[in-house]
């Protein structure tokens, strides 16, 4: 008896350990689609700095689902297509102060420019509601209304919500995340979006995701336009990952789209 009171310590200080902390994501992509009579190659870089640590949930790529650190982004993306070639750059960042949180992002590329400015108010750690304003070059400002929620389930197991709706109700979505810890040091992922406008049907998406251990994941994902993915995800330290994905959709036989990528995280 002595002997197991003597190693419950040890083995709560192991669970504990095992946890990394993180403050940079750096990805790196390259994507190509075959739509039959045109194909499109995309090369693709996104950065994101935090100015405090993340702490993993388990998996190296898994965190809170709501993240009340202040941080900044960018990214870049070029696409060589068929008769032509096209670029874009993204900027923006989240600064929290307090209960505070004020947000903007610019989108740029060779048609046209997107601002977006807005600010949040974290009324507990599990509840974020947001207000936003999003400008398209030419085109009148849009404001939206955003809520996010976190139910926290047993251990670092959650149920997250968001639900969003602009200011004239022409536009409503909301998106759910399930994350739990399995057996044997092995994790499991749903989500699940739906997308209403009055405009367009309702539309709906969802994705799976199975995580061997820490390291190794593989996922798929559906949506109701019958497109799909597959996809894998593999660390081979705690610094960097390879990605591998697949898509296609049921419909359009001719539609191929390989990718293949590297995530750094530091």
């Amino acid at each position: 008896m002595k002997f197991k009171f003597a190693a419950l310590p040890l083995m709560l200080v192991s669970a504990v350990a095992s946890a990394e902390q993180y403050n940079s994501f750096t990805d790196v992509d390259y994507t190509a689609a075959d739509y039959g009579s045109t194909d499109v190659d995309t090369l693709s870089f996104q950065s994101q700095y935090y100015f405090g640590a993340l702490e993993t949930l388990g998996p190296r790529k898994e965190f809170n689902y709501i993240l009340p650190v202040s941080n900044l982004y960018g990214g870049f993306d070029y696409e060589d297509y068929t008769g032509g070639d096209s670029d874009s750059l993204q900027i923006g960042g989240e600064y929290f102060t307090g209960q505070w949180k004020l947000f903007g992002e610019l989108n740029d590329d060779d048609s046209t420019n997107t601002y977006r400015a807005g600010a949040g108010f974290l009324f507990t750690p599990n509840f974020l509601a947001e207000v936003e304003a999003k400008k398209v070059e030419d085109e009148d400002t849009e404001l939206f209304i955003r809520g996010k929620y976190n139910h926290q389930l047993s251990g670092t197991d959650y149920i997250g919500f968001t639900a969003e709706v602009d200011d004239e109700f022409d536009h409503r979505s909301v998106s759910s995340k399930y994350f739990t810890a399995l057996s044997a040091g092995r994790y499991l992922t749903a989500e699940v979006s739906l997308n209403d406008s009055d405009n367009s049907d309702l539309y709906w998406g969802g994705e799976v995701e199975f995580y061997f251990d820490q390291n190794t994941s593989v996922g798929a994902a559906y949506d109701e336009a019958e497109n799909y993915q597959l996809h894998a995800t593999h660390f081979f330290n705690r610094n960097v990952a390879g990605k591998l994905a697949y898509g296609s959709n049921r419909d359009f036989d001719e539609l191929d789209v390989f990718s293949v990528g590297v995530t750094v995280q530091l």
